[in-house]
């Protein structure tokens, strides 16, 4: 059984509605056995994994790769993700690591959406040795312009000799779609699974439209 998984930290725009929303994305798009589960500092109105450490912001998705939390298949939404279209397809690939592009820039990995099944509890372990550190090497942009968790965990993948695959060589450009790339301010795309709404607006910004008819 695949587990859907989705982290929420306290402190920031998001809280247990965000989940709850998310919950009833995934549940009315794929129709595959799974279980739904969010790692949080919060009570949700769903399986709850309590985060361990103190991260802030995305370093909280680093959780995820804790030894020993998930056996099987894992697909991992950001809360800001608005599920559009069948998943099935997505869940039953067999999936080494899979990640978002970059929308901005293609060549680059993003975490708004990863598959994974396996041990990379090498993530984990390698950012709990100097999160601090770690954090602000890559939060800073570093020079190659590239930040945050989502460059940390290519290059854990890297240093593994692993390359991400990503969802649009698997399975289309607009699979993962961006609300503001792909102009899906009138509708989604049709063979969109889901619509990332990175930066500005968020859904809660928009108040009529596909968005909150599908979201709330």
């Amino acid at each position: 059984m695949i587990t859907v998984a989705c982290v929420l930290r306290s402190g920031g725009i998001y809280d247990a509605s965000w989940v709850a929303k998310l919950q009833r994305g995934v549940a009315r798009y794929l129709s595959l056995p799974h279980r739904f589960v969010c790692l949080s500092d919060m009570d949700v109105a769903c399986e709850r994994i309590a985060l361990k450490q103190s991260w802030c912001g995305w370093w909280s998705k680093i959780e995820l790769f804790r030894p020993g939390l998930f056996a099987g298949p894992v697909l991992y939404f950001d809360l800001d993700t608005v599920i559009t279209g069948s998943l099935d397809v997505i869940a039953a690939h067999p999936h080494r690591f899979t990640m978002a592009h970059e929308f901005y820039r293609p060549a680059l990995l993003c975490s708004t959406a990863m598959a994974w099944e396996g041990d990379f509890s090498a993530i984990y372990a390698t950012f709990l040795r100097d999160p601090v550190a770690i954090a602000a090497r890559y939060d800073s942009g570093r020079t190659d312009g590239r930040i945050g968790d989502q460059a940390f965990i290519e290059d854990c993948l890297s240093e593994c000799g692993l390359e991400a695959d990503t969802f649009r060589d698997l399975f289309g450009e607009r699979s993962i779609a961006s609300y503001k790339v792909h102009d899906c301010r009138k509708a989604p795309p049709p063979d969109a699974a889901a619509v990332a709404f990175h930066g500005s607006p968020k859904p809660h910004h928009l108040t009529s439209g596909w968005v909150i008819d599908q979201w709330i």
